[in-house]
């Protein structure tokens, strides 16, 4: 379906992917579902990469404090720092609950996951 959706959007050249979808004998309301599909498969493939990105970034902060705690003398500091790491790890821990998408949007964005080249050269 995927294939056939990529042919269709390359084929629109200049016309509507209505008029595509004709010549490919898909009814425009199959188009329009099955780039609904896409476009969230895409969406959630993009979240994964922005999600992950940040976990990276919670980590070498964290890291980073977790440093300096291990330098730092003064209580005031060392209560300052165990503070920004606790802030820090639980706004990290919140990504996780991010991850709750239904099972078919996962799998799609499995099958598109592949095509994805193909995908963004017929926007």
């Amino acid at each position: 379906m995927i294939d056939r959706y990529v042919r269709i959007r390359a084929a629109a050249k200049g016309r509507s992917d209505t008029e595509a979808a004709r010549g490919f004998g898909m009814d425009s309301d199959e188009l329009v579902w099955v780039r609904a599909r896409v476009v969230e498969a895409l969406a959630a493939l993009d979240a994964r990469k922005v999600r992950s990105a940040s976990e990276e970034s919670y980590s070498r902060a964290i890291a980073s404090l977790k440093r300096t705690r291990d330098s730092a003398k003064e209580k005031e500091t060392l209560r300052t720092l165990n503070e920004q790491i606790t802030a820090l790890e639980k706004e990290k821990a919140s990504l996780k609950t991010l991850e709750g998408l239904p099972a078919s949007i996962m799998a799609n964005s499995r099958r598109v996951a592949a095509r994805r080249t193909a995908l963004e050269t017929v926007r």
